[in-house]
Order: C-alpha cells, then sequence, then structure tokens
C-alpha cells in the first residue's frame, strides 16, 4: 500500500470510523464510605487499524447490508417489562432465550422468566413510572433475504459478550420480511452496577453486531449514515406502528401541518440541522474524492476500488432532509389539485358553448 494511500485511510478513514465509547456504560454500585468508587469500563476500543478501514470503504462500495440496532425503550416496572416479555414471546409461541442458553416456550415458561428477573439480584418493582428505567429493549435487524438463524446467532454471540453479569432473554421474529431480534436486559447487574447506554455504545453495538455476522459468512456492514449519502434518519418504531394500523401520531400530523403551510408559501420551517448536514457532506465528498485519487495511483485492485467509489459517489442522493421532501410533496399535491380544477373549469367552459 503506498504512502498516500495510507494517509489517506488515516484521514478519511477515521472520518469514516463510528464514534466509540470507552466500553459499556456503567454506574457502580455503592460502597462503603472511604472504600472509593469507580465506573466500571470495559477495555476502550483503539482506532481503526487501516486495513478494517479498507475493509469498510470495500463494503460500503459494493453496498453490504447494514446492520440495524436501536433502543425501542425499556420498562420501569415489572409490568411494562412483563408486558414487552409478552409482545417479544408472542404470548407465549415464540421461544425465548436467556443469558444461561436457556429456552422458555408457553406463557407458563414466561411468567417463569419475569419471576427470576423480579426475585433474582436488583428487586424490581411491581408498579409506578416515575423511577429509573429497569430493562433496556433492544432490536437487531438486517435487510430482508438474511439468514435469519445466522441473524439469532450473531445476537446470542453479541449478547453473550457485551452484557456478561446482566440477565437478559431474546426471540427472533419470523414473521416479518427483516430478520430481527428482540433482545431485553435488566439494567441492574447482578453485582449491582446499572447499565447507562449512550450514542457511543450504539455504534459499537451496530460494528460488533456485524462483526459477529461477518464471522458467520453473513456481508454486513455498520457505516455511519453520512458515508453512504443518507441524511435521513430511520423513523422511530412506534410511529411506523401506529402508521401500519392506518393511524397517523401526533408527531406525523404536526410535521404534515408544517409542510403544507410551508408549500402554501405560510412561512418555512427552519432546520437547524440543515447547514450542518451540508457542510458534513461537502467534506465527505472532498474525501473520497482524495481516496479515490490515491488509490487510482496504485494497485488493480486499488483502481477498482478507485472506480467503486466513483460510483459510489455519483450514485448518491442529493441530501434532501425528511421534511424537505414532505414540503415537496405537498407542493406536488397542490399542484396536481390545482391542474384538476382548471381541467374540470376547461370542461366546464366547453360544455356551456
Amino acid at each position: 500500500m503506498s504512502a498516500s494511500i495510507d494517509h489517506w485511510l488515516d484521514e478519511f478513514g477515521a472520518e469514516l470510523d463510528p464514534i466509540y465509547s470507552r466500553g459499556r456504560h456503567v454506574k457502580a454500585p455503592r460502597k462503603a464510605p472511604g472504600t472509593g468508587s469507580k465506573a466500571k469500563r470495559g477495555k476502550p476500543t483503539g482506532p481503526a487499524t487501516r486495513e478494517s478501514r479498507r475493509a469498510t470503504l470495500e463494503r460500503i462500495a459494493r453496498k453490504s447490508p447494514e446492520v440495524m440496532v436501536k433502543i425501542t425503550g425499556g420498562g420501569r416496572n415489572m409490568r411494562q417489562i412483563k408486558a414487552h416479555m409478552d409482545y417479544i414471546s408472542r404470548n407465549g409461541l415464540v421461544e425465548l432465550e436467556d443469558e444461561q442458553g436457556l429456552a422458555y416456550l408457553g406463557k407458563k415458561d414466561v411468567r417463569s422468566v419475569r419471576d427470576t428477573w423480579r426475585d433474582g439480584g436488583h428487586s424490581i418493582p411491581s408498579d409506578g413510572d416515575d423511577g429509573p428505567r429497569e430493562a433496556f429493549n433492544i432490536m437487531l435487524s438486517m435487510p430482508p433475504g438474511t439468514p435469519r438463524d445466522e441473524v439469532k446467532a450473531a445476537v446470542r454471540a453479541f449478547a453473550a459478550d457485551e452484557f456478561q453479569g446482566f440477565q437478559y432473554c431474546f426471540a427472533a421474529h419470523n414473521d416479518e420480511k427483516h430478520p430481527h431480534v428482540h433482545l431485553t436486559v435488566k439494567a441492574t447487574a447482578l453485582d449491582g452496577s446499572r447499565l447507562n447506554p449512550r450514542k457511543g455504545d450504539l455504534h459499537r453495538w451496530r460494528v460488533k453486531f456485524a462483526q459477529e455476522l461477518r464471522d458467520r459468512g453473513v456481508d454486513a456492514n455498520a457505516s455511519p449514515r453520512k458515508a453512504r449519502g443518507v441524511v435521513r434518519k430511520a423513523q422511530r418504531q412506534a410511529l411506523i406502528r401506529i402508521a401500519e394500523r392506518g393511524g397517523q401520531s401526533r408527531v406525523a400530523r404536526t410535521q404534515e401541518d408544517q409542510a403544507n403551510r410551508e408549500a402554501m408559501g405560510k412561512g418555512a420551517h427552519p432546520n437547524p440541522a440543515q447547514d450542518r448536514i451540508s457542510v458534513t457532506r461537502k467534506r465527505v465528498l472532498l474525501g473520497y474524492g482524495q481516496m479515490a485519487k490515491a488509490l487510482a495511483r496504485g494497485s488493480a485492485n486499488d483502481r477498482a476500488l478507485a472506480v467503486s467509489l466513483v460510483d459510489l459517489v455519483r450514485a448518491m442522493p442529493a441530501p434532501t432532509t425528511a421534511h424537505e421532501a414532505r414540503v415537496e410533496a405537498a407542493r406536488a399535491a397542490i399542484a396536481e389539485r390545482q391542474g384538476q380544477r382548471e381541467a374540470a373549469r376547461g370542461r366546464e367552459g366547453q360544455n356551456r358553448a
């Protein structure tokens, strides 16, 4: 690898590295006065190597499937936790698996998992919504067509490594196109430390989940959205569920009203992130350009990657925000209605004539 390529793998590759946190964020249990108390930390994740950065670029260029890991919520009491266990187990019809590898099937088994959480280690209140989150609900998924058994196996390995000392259970849902697994983790570990995930942890979870899939022969990537030219964030799961039921959330109604008002010229709705989005896109395009130039002077494999990166940039969509897309759709709808009215008036005039 030439010095120029190495330089841009260091410079631009670092730009595409996920923001790593220093291990799992937890709050240590209280200790007796004078003994001191330090938060337990995992080993810090060091910077990615040039080889891993190049591998990430190659996966981005060939549009490898991207993993999705998101926290979908979490219960503050046993009633809410049990309700989520009922949901992910489809009321006992779908197998639950816990941190010991034990499988549970049927309503009675789901109740036994709940009782184990309630009675083991840190106690959880039966009710009440004012306390801290006592569980974190995490969903890990892949695009349609990914082998479902491999997704479940990757989640099993990911959870065993990431949540050592915590109680958790998970269930794979095979009744939807996207293979996905629901994982719920008790927030307080057996030693009293508490889970407190941050944005950096979510990035790290994506990277680890993708690696577990690749270890099982499944092509998977965990690149940041900006590297793929994606501007819009994924819609929240709760809003998706409401839309699937034919409803419209309060958030969606507000967004639609704002878009309609702007489309009718009744005031723009400023997006505070717009400038940042534009700057980020320019920085990414510049980085890809410099990387491609360096690769173009290298080996045949380097030159092939350079061409792939150029093709990637050319295919990137415009950095249009979700609000801008809604405004454009509203303007198109207004124009269509106006055209229909004019056509109707034209037909009325012809009839009178």
